[in-house]
């Protein structure tokens, strides 16, 4: 009697969506991190069937059989951008989606010209490595699924993220998946040379040999995590007391029909019950004081004797009088005015007038406004229209997601802000919201003086989706590598400590309307990934670009051998 297969066509469909399905259950809060050393698997599996398919559309069979793959991670992981956007959502997964999949296909055309199969391999490492470089650097940045982000609620398993960053963990699961992959072939082998009772021991030395590399591949880097984990102190000098706000404000409905003067007095009514006279720290979310201030007025603590704005400020004065040690880390949405077009953000007022707009942090103190911050990394079809040259026409389209419509404006500078009343002097780094996925930025407010970083934030536009889960835990991965602490503040979802070891403290829970208070300590250190950067990344696009270089000159020399035997 027959057993019923499966069409070998399906088979490669159902090893797409496996790894779709892996991939997407490894992340958090679905799922667990463990899933990643073998949700590449399916796809090796996948490569090699359709490797020995005599077909020569490699690439595009790759193609089509790996998008259920990437579309169904990216689905599951992600859905919750419909909250803010539902056609931008359905673009982003989409569009993200392709993008993994040609990188995935681009490989596979590679195998077929370069058939030795550990070149194969460290190619995709590679390959994989400069798509999310590109995805850090870019226009259309999205870097949420970079690979090195799942280990983000396992902060016991990462510490050596202080040397590599995030793309030392996209090796190590790269690195995983292969000899795993590699060793249950070679199993395989073995087993069925013992039943077929011929000569079994190559394949069992080999087995072997691959079981020891993936057990150390699989145990060695969380040995060493928790090697630095016990060795490192974190510093217990020059603490200061710092409160984190939780406003909770609803941005759909509430945030722009409260005027500044209303927002103000709802932080320091929710901050009161946490501040005390040896406070030196009062963070604040991004969007904290949300509807637009004329920079110059802000810059020169010089507004207007009447209005909403000016109250608001002489609001903070009164509590600063209060506490005079307090340093205040908020979000504001500003503007700043030209005679000309002095930026290519810069939108036209009337006559010659333009203006640019800007999602700002500022530091302000006993001495007014000791230093502002415009966010230089936007998040694309929210923020920045991305090649504007392209899709300049959809301007007017963006999403509002911060008080204004249209491109921002940016900044050049991570810059850090001094704190009044610390001696030595004390300063503290401020991203907004988006700009913790990246963690070479985040490293240039270190390299620019910061001692202590914050993250403001509003991740209420996801609701109590996993949107807003996802991004508290980035924030783990930038305390590790920077080795500070970080103080995050979101108008709603989790604000919290997060130590220099990546474990937080008194987490908020979404929709909560809160303070929390603890002691921060400084710490001057610059780590080795701080100080280089995305090195690896670069160091994988400089080798890709020599085996891409490589297969293109191995090309050409088939093509020109096979015509000269032709000619023969």
């Amino acid at each position: 009697m027959k057993t019923a297969t499966l069409h070998p066509r399906l088979q490669l469909l159902l090893y797409s969506l496996l790894a779709g399905l892996l991939l997407a259950f490894s992340w958090y809060p679905y799922g667990h991190a463990l899933l990643i050393f073998i949700a590449w698997i399916p796809l090796l599996v996948l490569s090699d069937k359709l490797i020995k398919i005599k077909d020569k559309f490699y690439f595009w069979n790759a193609f089509i059989y790996s998008y259920p793959a990437f579309l169904t991670w990216n689905s599951i992981t992600t859905w919750w951008i419909w909250h803010s956007t539902h056609e931008g959502s359905i673009a982003a997964i989409a569009l993200n989606a392709l993008l993994m999949s040609f990188l995935f296909s681009f490989w596979h055309q590679f195998r077929k010209i370069k058939k030795t199969s550990w070149i194969d391999y460290i190619a995709l490492i590679l390959f994989w490595c400069c798509f999310e470089y590109l995805h850090l650097n870019w226009q259309l940045a999205w870097p949420w699924l970079n690979l090195g982000n799942v280990f983000a609620p396992q902060p016991g398993w990462i510490q050596w993220y202080e040397y590599t960053g995030t793309f030392g963990g996209t090796i190590w699961i790269f690195g995983a998946n292969i000899l795993l992959y590699e060793l249950g072939k070679t199993s395989i082998s073995y087993f069925k040379s013992r039943k077929e009772r011929t000569e079994s021991q190559p394949a069992k030395r080999c087995a072997i040999v691959l079981g020891i590399t993936a057990a150390m591949m699989l145990f060695l880097p969380p040995f060493f995590s928790k090697v630095i984990q016990k060795k490192y102190q974190i510093p217990k000098e020059q603490g200061i007391e710092a409160v984190i706000v939780q406003q909770n404000t609803d941005p759909w409905h509430e945030q722009y029909r409260m005027n500044n003067l209303e927002h103000v007095q709802l932080l320091i009514q929710v901050a009161s019950s946490q501040l005390t006279p040896n406070t030196q720290l009062l963070i604040c979310s991004e969007s904290a004081i949300p509807n637009n201030l004329p920079l110059a007025y802000l810059v020169d603590n010089n507004f207007p004797k009447n209005g909403y704005d000016y109250y608001a400020f002489q609001l903070l004065d009164s509590l600063i009088v209060q506490y005079p040690k307090l340093n205040m880390i908020a979000g504001l949405s500003t503007a700043d005015f030209y005679d000309h077009a002095a930026t290519p953000t810069a939108r036209h007022l009337e006559d010659h007038y333009y203006y640019d707009l800007f999602n700002t942090s500022m530091c302000y103190n006993r001495g007014g406004t000791a230093g502002t911050y415009h966010k230089s990394r936007l998040v694309p079809g929210v923020e920045k229209m991305p090649y504007p040259k392209l899709f300049g026409f959809l301007e007017y389209f963006v999403i509002d997601l911060g008080g204004s419509t249209g491109s921002l404006g940016v900044d050049s500078v991570q810059r850090a802000f001094p704190l009044a009343g610390t001696d030595p002097l004390i300063q503290i780094g401020a991203p907004i919201c988006y700009e913790s996925a990246y963690g070479e930025l985040f490293g240039k407010f270190v390299l620019n003086g910061a001692q202590i970083m914050s993250v403001i934030t509003n991740d209420a536009w996801w609701s109590t989706s996993p949107g807003h889960r996802q991004h508290f835990e980035l924030s783990k991965l930038r305390a590790i590598e920077s080795r500070k602490y970080v103080l995050r503040s979101a108008n709603t979802g989790i604000s919290a400590f997060i130590d220099p070891m990546g474990n937080s403290s008194q987490e908020t829970t979404y929709g909560t309307r809160t303070a929390i208070r603890e002691t921060v300590y400084p710490n001057d250190e610059i780590t080795f990934y701080v100080k280089h950067g995305d090195y690896l990344a670069r160091f994988a696009l400089a080798v890709s670009a020599v085996l891409v270089l490589f297969q293109i000159i191995l090309t050409i020399r088939n093509r020109v051998y096979r015509k000269k035997r032709l000619v023969l």
